[in-house]
């Protein structure tokens, strides 16, 4: 197979030109005096990795036992297999489950805050673009119901397909010498879904339609790519990271869409 390093090298620079758009974010938030905001985001995120990732492995402890026992008659009822080798079978797969848990807690909970945290989103959105293009956006339930509606849907819609390619991932890991490499291609997953995610709620305040969206999308790999791995690169840093990383986020992606769609568009910093 024939590797096109001109491509290669083009998405790396996409991907590194993206990367200094949260220099730009720093200095709006830091003009416009968005770090009150940060407390939100900060709090939520120390209160929702605390409970939510010990109710899920408390809830797949639980809930196995149950299932076992009531998977066991049907199971042979369509399957002419022995007994214990079905109770290894189901054990299995939960370990399995609880694998995926522990490889990928931080995605997960990722899942969860940021279907939890759509509304937050959706309004650091709107009061970026409010500040940089002077105009005034007023709370309407009819447009928040629409915004939340759509971050909604793409947030859990997002989550399946991370899922799925995670899921893909753990079985990957289970053969030798290739799980090096898993963590890395988790991260990637995840920091390119983050980009979309976090750009969908301008795109969506714009009036671009979700085709059009996925088009968008496709077209700026690299740069949904560099957009989600800035929000990691700020996750990673202890506690602080789950403070600054979502409205960062948020403003960069704004941002981005605004130079990209106008060469000579004016920032207010």
């Amino acid at each position: 197979m024939r590797i096109d390093y001109n491509k290669w090298k083009s998405l790396e620079e996409s991907a590194l030109s993206c990367l200094k758009i949260y220099f730009d974010a720093h200095r709006f938030i830091r003009s416009n005096a968005f770090s009150k905001y940060f407390i939100v985001s900060g709090v939520a995120f120390l209160l929702l990795f605390t409970i939510t990732i010990n109710l899920i492995v408390n809830a797949v402890n639980y809930i196995e036992t149950p299932v076992t026992e009531k998977s066991l008659p049907l199971i042979q009822k369509y399957l002419n297999l022995d007994v214990e080798y079905i109770k290894k079978a189901i054990h299995t797969s939960f370990w399995l489950l609880k694998k995926l848990i522990e490889n990928n807690k931080d995605t997960i909970f990722s899942f969860i805050f940021l279907i939890i945290g759509t509304p937050f989103f959706s309004f650091i959105s709107a009061k970026t673009e409010e500040i940089n293009e002077g105009k005034s956006y007023p709370f309407q339930l009819k447009t928040f119901l629409k915004e939340l509606k759509r971050g909604l849907s793409l947030s859990i819609r997002n989550s399946f397909k991370q899922l799925g390619i995670l899921i893909l991932i753990t079985l990957i890991s289970l053969i030798p010498f290739i799980q090096i490499i898993t963590p890395l291609l988790s991260f990637i997953t995840q920091a390119y879904f983050n980009g979309i995610l976090m750009t969908d709620y301008t795109l969506e305040r714009k009036g671009i339609s979700v085709s059009e969206s996925e088009r968008f999308y496709k077209n700026n790999k690299s740069e949904m790519f560099a957009i989600g791995l800035g929000f990691m690169f700020l996750l990673l840093i202890p506690v602080i990271g789950w403070f600054l990383a979502p409205t960062y986020g948020i403003v960069a992606s704004y941002l981005f869409y605004i130079k990209h769609q106008n060469k000579g568009a004016v920032i207010k910093m």
